[in-house]
C-alpha cells in the first residue's frame, strides 16, 4: 500500500532509516552531512571519508603553495609570510597531513567501526584548524593589496 504524502516522512528521517549505522555511529551526523555537502542518495561512511579528504587536499595544496611556491601567484603570496609564519604553517601542514593519512588508513581497512571513529577524529581536526586556515588564506589575499616597495623588491629578487 502506498502511503499518502501527508504520512510520508521527511528526507532526513528516510536517510537515517536507510543508514541506521550512521545515526548510531556518528553523534553529529547532520552537521557532518551539511559541512561536507554529502549527497543524500550517496550517504555512506566511505563517501563521507572521501568528502573529508577533498577538504584536506584543498588545505594541503594551499599550504604547499606557501611552503614551496612554484607558480607566480604563490611566489608573490609567500612573501607576505615571515619565517615564524612558515614554521607555524609547517606545523599546521603536519596536523592536516596526519588527518589525511588517517582517512587513507580507514579506506584501506574498510571497517565500519574504524571508519566511524576516523570520521569523528578528522571532523574535529578540520573544525579546529579552520580558523588557522582562514588566517592563512586572508594573509595570502591581503598580499595582493599590499603595495609596499619592500614586497615588490623581494619578489623581483626571487626571479633574478
Amino acid at each position: 500500500m502506498v502511503k499518502p504524502k501527508s504520512e510520508s516522512k521527511n528526507k532526513s528521517e528516510d536517510r537515517n532509516e536507510k543508514n541506521p549505522e550512521l545515526s548510531s555511529r556518528l553523534k553529529n551526523i547532520k552537521e557532518i552531512i551539511r559541512y561536507y555537502d554529502v549527497p543524500e542518495e550517496h550517504l555512506t561512511l566511505n563517501v563521507i571519508l572521501h568528502k573529508m579528504s577533498e577538504i584536506l587536499e584543498i588545505y594541503l595544496k594551499t599550504l604547499q603553495q606557501i611552503l614551496q611556491p612554484e607558480e607566480f601567484h604563490a611566489i608573490y603570496e609567500c612573501n607576505a609570510f615571515t619565517e615564524k609564519d612558515k614554521t607555524d604553517i609547517l606545523e599546521l601542514y603536519k596536523r592536516i597531513i596526519l588527518a589525511h593519512r588517517e582517512i587513507l588508513k580507514a579506506l584501506i581497512i574498510n571497517e565500519e567501526k574504524n571508519s566511524s571513529s576516523t570520521i569523528q577524529f578528522v571532523h574535529q581536526e578540520i573544525t579546529s584548524v579552520k580558523g588557522q586556515m582562514l588566517g592563512v588564506v586572508e594573509k595570502m589575499q591581503q598580499s595582493w593589496n599590499n603595495n609596499s616597495k619592500s614586497s615588490t623588491d623581494r619578489q623581483m629578487r626571487y626571479f633574478g
